[in-house]
């Protein structure tokens, strides 16, 4: 993400916090922009960090949650949420969180996909994740259905975070052979399985198929994600 990087070529950023970072896949744009930072990357699952710590031995990862990080006011120059934002029990309570790590006139990166505005393959990728997040709804886990663009600018300006720069970043269609469309679909199931015997599994059990169809039909491309650099004043 070039742009990411050029913007930060000449601010002084030594001290980065990865908020739900997962297996690390943002620490890899974070360590581009800020090559010169100690990184450290917080999230809930313990699973997802042992990944990440394969993969970064040098970085400091530890389990955390976005509405209790477990850090000092502003302990850190910049502060970065990806793709989690819509995982958050309460948003405004993540966010008032993430400004309070961040130093006086320290940064804010926030990297999170939109729901609005999306061409028919990555509609595709919307159902893919929504059929996903409604499962884990029904089994009392946060994952919310993912937010319109305005509405995570709005969440963003109401947590006092001055937006200093926004631009949208899309990946390249992909167009999947039938037989890895078979392996989502069988992935699929198996999540569904979690939630046999509840009300709603029998129409999401429906869906599948249709799911499957607009698949081979619109291609597969990763929604459009907005990237958002706000300051703390």
């Amino acid at each position: 993400m070039e742009a990411l990087t050029n913007f930060f070529l000449d601010k002084n950023c030594l001290k980065v916090l990865d908020v739900g970072t997962g297996t690390g896949n943002f620490t890899i744009q974070l360590r581009s922009a800020f090559p010169d930072a100690e990184i450290t990357g917080v999230d809930p699952s313990e699973e997802a960090l042992t990944k990440a710590r394969e993969r970064f031995p040098d970085i400091l990862f530890m389990v955390g949650e976005a509405e209790h990080l477990p850090f000092k006011a502003g302990s850190f120059d910049a502060v970065a949420i990806s793709m989690a934002l819509h995982h958050l029990t309460k948003v405004s309570k993540g966010l008032h969180e993430i400004k309070r790590v961040v130093k006086n006139e320290g940064w804010i990166i926030i990297y999170e996909p939109v729901s609005d505005n999306l061409n028919k393959a990555q509609e595709v990728h919307k159902l893919h994740h929504h059929f996903r997040s409604r499962i884990d709804r029904i089994l009392g886990i946060s994952h919310q259905k993912t937010f319109p663009k305005n509405q995570i600018i709005q969440m963003v300006e109401n947590a006092g975070i001055t937006i200093r720069l926004h631009f949208e970043h899309t990946e390249k269609t992909k167009n999947p052979e039938v037989l890895e469309i078979e392996k989502w679909m069988e992935k699929m199931e198996q999540q569904l399985e979690k939630i046999k015997g509840r009300p709603e599994y029998e129409e999401m059990k429906r869906q599948i198929p249709e799911i499957r169809e607009k698949t081979i039909v619109n291609g597969f491309q990763p929604v459009t994600k907005l990237v958002l650099i706000g300051q703390k004043e």
